[in-house]
């Protein structure tokens, strides 16, 4: 069952209707709910030779092996270290040596934990640890609840200041494409970068990314029948892109290209000068995400911000400038953090960004 987003003419629904449509497709979603988890990559970007994993306070860890398990609790810790097709584990005294570890959850208690890379990054994860070697590091991946990994990605990319209906909307586009776009890795469905979606550590539950989370359980956005992956990006800069207008090829939804008012007025203006050069000439044809994501990582993040932009030949250096920034398909942060602050529900948001899509219940399995 599914309510349409879809194209009327006709006025926003009123707040009563909306509220009634929210309740009739949370009772689905509570009706058919499954236990739906994804399989995250994490410190993807750090390629680890080393872990430490230890449990929360006053929490407990128990650890499978192919030397049997190791349980830590309180203050203890297990160094993991890359050893050639094996993962070394230094825990409580034993060095064990394993082509993979797991931890293994207990019955009735929530699977909490703190992994880090020594020196560089420690993160707080809820789920099952999965550790096993790679070409030359450790793969650490930990599987979560679908819900957690929503909150989670919802905390790291949203934008300061938020509001809640802006926030619904987003956890929305972020479920549907968690569901639509598993095994995107060999090995695990999504990493943590901005590859996929960026992911941090599962927020508090009383802050407003989980009650933006729960609030939508289990709501995505179909099309014909089918979850599409919910795109996003920080500022269109005036009207978002089709796939097709960033050359990209569009396999079942096409990101219909839509005004953003909000971003109009308000996106962010940006001038760069770059080389007028082999690998930059394209850019006189118009916006192609694959395009800008090459000459920024060879010239930097700032090279091309976004993909709202005009290009002027100027002796040997072309003059780009633009508005906004990101690949300007699907939802618009900035413009739907300016309708929230004009009234509008997450249900009007989606309905704008996404249009002739349909809000359904996740659909059912892994």
């Amino acid at each position: 069952m599914t309510d349409c987003l879809g194209t009327s003419n006709g006025g926003s629904p009123t707040e009563d209707s909306e509220l009634i449509l929210t309740a009739f497709l949370l009772g689905l979603t509570a009706l058919y709910a499954d236990d739906s988890t994804v399989r995250v990559g994490v410190f993807v970007l750090f390629r680890p030779a080393e872990l430490v994993l230890s449990p929360i306070p006053a929490g407990l860890i128990e650890l499978e092996t192919d030397e049997g398990n190791i349980v830590m609790e309180g203050a203890q810790s297990a160094r993991l270290r890359f050893s050639g097709s094996q993962v070394e584990c230094r825990a409580g005294g034993r060095v064990i040596h394993s082509r993979a570890l797991r931890t293994k959850p207990r019955a009735g208690a929530v699977s909490e934990f703190t992994l880090g890379v020594p020196g560089k990054i420690e993160r707080r994860f809820r789920g099952v640890l999965e550790v096993a070697a790679g070409t030359g590091s450790l793969i650490p991946v930990v599987k979560m609840q679908r819900e957690t990994a929503v909150a989670s990605a919802l905390a790291a990319e949203s934008p300061p200041g938020a509001s809640m209906e802006a926030l619904k909307a987003q956890a929305v586009a972020m479920r549907s494409y968690y569901a639509a776009e598993r095994g995107r890795h060999q090995g695990y469905d999504f990493c943590d970068s901005t590859h996929c979606q960026f992911l941090r550590e599962p927020p508090q539950p009383d802050s407003v990314f989980s009650h933006a989370t729960e609030a939508t359980r289990g709501l995505v956005l179909a099309y014909r029948g089918a979850t599409i992956p919910g795109f996003f990006a920080a500022s269109c800069g005036g009207r978002t892109h089709s796939l097709e207008q960033v050359g990209m090829r569009a396999e079942g939804y096409p990101y219909y290209s839509v005004e953003c008012a909000y971003c109009r007025r308000n996106a962010r203006e940006w001038e760069t000068r770059l080389p007028a050069a082999e690998g930059t000439a394209p850019l006189q044809e118009g916006p192609s995400e694959k395009l800008r994501l090459r000459i920024t990582r060879e010239l930097g993040w700032s090279a091309i911000p976004g993909n709202h932009f005009s290009v002027t030949p100027d002796g040997d250096m072309f003059v780009v400038r633009g508005r906004g920034a990101g690949h300007g398909v699907g939802l618009c942060q900035q413009g739907a953090a300016g309708m929230a602050l004009s009234g509008a529900g997450f249900l009007d948001i989606l309905r704008h960004y996404f249009p002739n899509t349909q809000l359904a219940a996740v659909p059912s399995g892994p």
